[in-house]
């Protein structure tokens, strides 16, 4: 497998591909991007990725590039690295400028890349982070490139012992993981944190709020603290690339409360389990080749 890029309408070696140090990626954080899982040679829900992403560009009053030019982009690098299956990242940055000003920018610039999908994730061991998320910040409805405090709540859930991070918002509320929207069945009900307190509108959280009612499960949207995960029957993670992924323990708590030891009950809840079979299935019917 040749390693290539997408780098703004050309096809180059990873190795060899650059960035301007004047890209406001790098100056400012000021870009957007998306991940997307990629079977049989076809992204799953690009056409929610895409939409997903220009909203957040417009946000920051960048013109986006064509969907269709995007999603031809998208398809030439699988294509040029011979891979049908991979996790697809894509990234569009607010384009160059010497001023601190989103409206005197160049054009925006474009970056893909396309990875070997990581091994299925076992049950993951989570731990609240101190880092808390700001419910109100903006262009929380989009995935950017200010990415800073996930990478320093993931780093301090691994430095005790954990496999990923929980965050909370400034009120004591659950948001969601540091890559992951977070769900939890509480009386054999699916619970998930509201936009409102600051979590992502996940392609894949949607998904499952849609699944859970052709199940025929209860769901709500609702506030969750620390306290309420100490309760769950069964803690879920749901991302683009990993799926549902089912949580084997939670620790920590904020600095004023006792810290927790949940652990997933040894009975994996029906719900959770008919969950995933429904997902999986739903993935491989859009995927099939």
């Amino acid at each position: 497998m040749t390693d290539l890029v997408w780098l703004d309408g050309t096809i180059v070696p990873r190795a060899e591909a650059r960035v301007s140090v004047d890209d406001f990626a790098v100056r400012y954080g000021a870009a957007c991007f998306e991940t997307m899982l990629a079977l049989n040679g076809i992204v799953f829900h690009m056409e929610e990725h895409l939409a997903r992403l220009t909203e957040g560009l417009r946000g920051m009053g960048v013109t986006p590039p064509d969907v269709h030019d995007l999603a031809s982009a998208v398809e030439s690098t699988l294509a040029a690295n011979w891979m049908l299956n991979a996790s697809v990242r894509l990234t569009v940055t607010a384009g160059r400028g010497g001023a601190p000003d989103l409206a005197a920018t160049s054009a925006p610039f474009v970056i893909v890349t396309v990875d070997v999908l990581p091994p299925a994730p076992l049950a993951r061991n989570l731990r609240i982070a101190s880092t808390r998320i700001d419910a109100a910040r903006p262009l929380r409805a989009a995935k950017t490139a200010q990415f800073l405090p996930y990478l320093l709540a993931r780093a301090e859930a691994r430095a005790a012992g954990a496999d990923d991070a929980v965050l909370l918002n400034h009120a004591g509320h659950i948001v969601e993981a540091a890559t992951a929207n977070i769900f939890a069945i509480l009386g054999g009900q699916l619970v998930t944190p509201p936009l409102a307190d600051g979590a992502l509108p996940g392609i894949t959280r949607a998904d499952v709020l849609e699944l859970s009612i052709d199940l025929g499960a209860r769901a709500e949207e609702r506030s969750l603290t620390p306290e309420d995960l100490s309760a769950a029957e069964a803690i879920l993670l749901t991302s683009s690339v990993s799926g549902i992924v089912a949580a084997a323990s939670l620790a920590g708590g904020p600095p004023a409360s006792a810290l927790l030891a949940w652990r997933a009950p040894g009975r994996v809840p029906r719900l959770a389990t008919d969950l995933a079979e429904a997902y999986a299935a739903l993935v491989t019917r859009a995927c099939e080749a």
